[in-house]
């Protein structure tokens, strides 16, 4: 062949550096992608898929108290593992009952959210009741935005703890590795 044409094919068959870079990449990419929602099974529980679940329910909570100016309870079960919204007409009762187009009354229950499987509720420490460690617990959200300060902590089969620590003015929650006691609070009236 000429000096202006193609040169001769002296290439020879195999990968470039970046083709096997790039299917590295992927296939890594995949591994991360598969092993990620795999990691809370193998560690006993996922811990932070519960943590999200109460996020999420005490913001609803907090919100829907303020938009309707009524008192929300958050009940949770630690027996059980679940939790759940009461409507403020089944704080005396808790459960409704109404009238259905054919004149029988059906029981209207709450609807429960598990935890995920493998995390459980250890305690529940409130600051009108103290530590809670059976039963149920309820958090009050009012009807200003306030709510009632509270720490729930939540192990999973691993023995790994988390600690959620409700802010009663702002009604974020803040997340802790391992298990925190409650302060005592000093009187925020008084410095001292």
């Amino acid at each position: 062949m000429s000096r202006t044409g193609r040169p001769k094919e002296s290439r020879v068959a195999g990968f470039t550096l970046f083709e096997f870079a790039v299917v590295l990449f992927l296939i890594s990419l995949f591994f991360v992608l598969v092993t990620v929602p795999i990691e809370g099974v193998l560690s006993g529980g996922d811990l932070g898929q519960a943590t999200r679940m109460l996020m999420s329910e005490v913001s609803r909570l907090r919100g829907e108290a303020a938009y309707t100016k009524t008192v929300q309870t958050l009940v949770l079960d630690i027996q059980e593992n679940r939790f759940y919204a009461l409507e403020p007409e089944t704080l005396v009762e808790f459960r409704k009952k109404e009238e259905s187009l054919f004149g029988e009354e059906e029981e209207v229950l709450p609807r429960h959210k598990d935890l995920p499987s493998g995390v459980s509720f250890a305690d529940v420490v409130l600051d009108r009741l103290g530590k809670v460690q059976e039963g149920k617990a309820g958090i009050r959200f009012f009807a200003n935005g306030a709510v009632e300060h509270a720490l729930i902590h939540l192990k999973n089969e691993g023995g790994k703890v988390y600690t959620l620590e409700i802010n009663p003015v702002t009604g974020l929650i803040r997340t802790h590795e391992g298990y925190i006691e409650q302060q005592k609070l000093r009187s925020r009236l008084h410095a001292s």
